[in-house]
């Protein structure tokens, strides 16, 4: 992929740690090319310890925008100067847009997910989903499955207090205990969808047994580029099985839009971004 810096080029880039799995610079820089806009995007891999500065130096560097990923899309809040309605709600932010040195901060997540679900004819309303994190990512979430309606939503973290916390803005959630989850309960479940980091290290493994399950369940893993536990699953038991890609995708188009004013064409991005996959 070609691409002339000059003095004029405008940065931007991803916060992450880590973030050497980003396909956001692939995507991006290609979105860049198209429509002939001179503008770099970058990834950096930011300590949490070191998250503050870093925005910091969005001003400082007179950087355009940033997309932020975990583990920094709750904390980043703090240091932005306004945040819109939907990421209040939310209550993370994966966008900044930096206009004339005051930072403002989007998420673009919720609108990505939903778009991807209507790509894929995946229809939620008045369904039963089991959501499995509470961090940014589920937050977003939780967010696009009360706007789609769905019948009843299940929460479930690693840290039970953590899942409490995030469904307190929420009427139809039930937080459950994922170390006392039936290996029978995906049964009643119509969608299975991971927002956790379960997948990102080689040596993980689903976070509780699995012995039945609704035969019409569709796991929606918001991990891509990794054989994560619910990709080998599904595999193994023929479960509809989507990663995120998709989302990935129409939630850096939404960005796209608010960094230039064009949504881009994301027809061609997916087989783009799957030649970068390892």
């Amino acid at each position: 992929m070609k691409k002339n810096v000059t003095a004029d080029t405008k940065l931007l880039g991803i916060f992450g740690n880590p973030v050497s799995h980003s396909l956001s610079p692939v995507m991006h820089n290609n979105w860049f090319e198209k429509y002939k806009l001179n503008y770099l995007y970058c990834a950096f891999d930011i300590l949490p310890e070191n998250l503050k500065s870093a925005v910091e130096a969005v001003k400082t560097l007179n950087i355009l925008g940033i997309n932020v990923t975990v583990p920094h899309k709750i904390e980043v809040m703090k240091y932005l100067d306004n945040i819109d309605i939907a990421a209040k709600t939310i209550g993370s932010v994966n966008t900044i847009v930096n206009k004339k040195g005051k930072l403002y901060g989007y998420n673009t997540d919720w609108q990505g997910f939903i778009t991807d679900l209507k790509y894929k004819n995946i229809a939620l309303k008045n369904k039963t989903i089991l959501v499995i994190g509470a961090g940014g990512a589920a937050k977003a979430i939780l967010y696009s499955l009360n706007k789609l309606k769905v019948k009843q939503i299940y929460l479930t973290s690693r840290t039970i207090d953590k899942a409490k916390l995030t469904a307190e803005n929420y009427k139809n959630i039930s937080v459950l205990d994922i170390h006392k989850i039936s290996a029978n309960f995906l049964k009643n479940i119509n969608c299975l969808i991971n927002c956790s980091t379960c997948g990102m290290g080689k040596k993980d493994k689903l976070p509780f047994a699995i012995k039945d399950f609704n035969k019409d369940i569709i796991f929606y893993d918001i991990i891509y580029n990794k054989e994560t536990p619910f990709k080998k699953f599904a595999a193994k038991n023929k479960i509809k099985y989507f990663s995120g890609e998709g989302m990935l995708i129409f939630q850096g188009a939404v960005s796209f839009d608010k960094w230039t004013g064009i949504f881009p064409d994301t027809k061609k991005t997916l087989s783009l971004i799957k030649k970068f996959m390892r």
